[in-house]
């Protein structure tokens, strides 16, 4: 029996204002590191694109709604000082 995919969550954060949203949750890594691929090159000065294992499937429709994806970022994403979450709109 094959290992269970982990999932991926794509973080946009401004390291400039110390602030961070949700890009993408519920990725498979194949799927996390093409919009990773498309999104970098436009991002601006300051800002970046982390991807954070997921331990489990959040039930959101949408990233910027989970708040699971917000805990997930406070616990695993190691960030220092710990960065605002903004809900950026889709």
């Amino acid at each position: 029996m094959a290992e269970k995919e982990r999932l991926k969550l794509v973080v946009l954060y401004d390291r400039n204002r110390n602030e961070y949203s949700i890009s993408a949750h519920n990725q498979s890594a194949d799927e996390a590191q093409r919009f990773v691929e498309q999104w970098n090159p436009q991002l601006i000065s300051g800002c970046s694109l982390i991807l954070v294992d997921q331990s489990r499937r959040h039930s959101a429709v949408h990233g910027r709604d989970c708040r699971a994806c917000r805990e997930t970022v406070a616990r695993s994403a190691h960030l220092e000082p710990q960065p605002k979450y903004i809900r950026r709109k889709e």
